[in-house]
């Protein structure tokens, strides 16, 4: 059951929150999130991980997993994650002077 509240019902953190994204936004945060911590990253952070991230991806040529690692300080297998999407790219493309089934038909 969910008691209706009200902003006078909150404590200091909690108005400054609710001020923040609106009290509509601050009940379904807590209902979702209630009783819970949640961190959230300062924007500045945000981006800088998606400047290092774009810059991985850039530099990742499909076999040097170990090298970008010890570049930006991260494991392989978060390299890994960052480059997936790169990484199935390469994989898919055809060898170099490798034929396609269309060049025969």
């Amino acid at each position: 059951m969910w008691v209706e509240l009200k902003f006078d019902d909150l404590r200091d953190e909690q108005k400054m929150i609710a001020e923040a994204i609106g009290m509509e936004s601050y009940l379904a945060l807590a209902r979702k999130f209630g009783g819970t911590s949640i961190y959230i990253a300062k924007a500045e952070e945000i981006q800088r991980r998606m400047d290092r991230d774009k810059k991985i991806r850039e530099e990742f040529n499909g076999n040097n997993y170990s090298q970008l690692a010890m570049k930006y300080g991260l494991t392989e297998v978060w390299i890994r994650n960052i480059v997936l999407e790169k990484a199935m790219e390469i994989k898919r493309k055809p060898l170099e002077g490798q034929l396609d089934l269309k060049d025969f038909l």
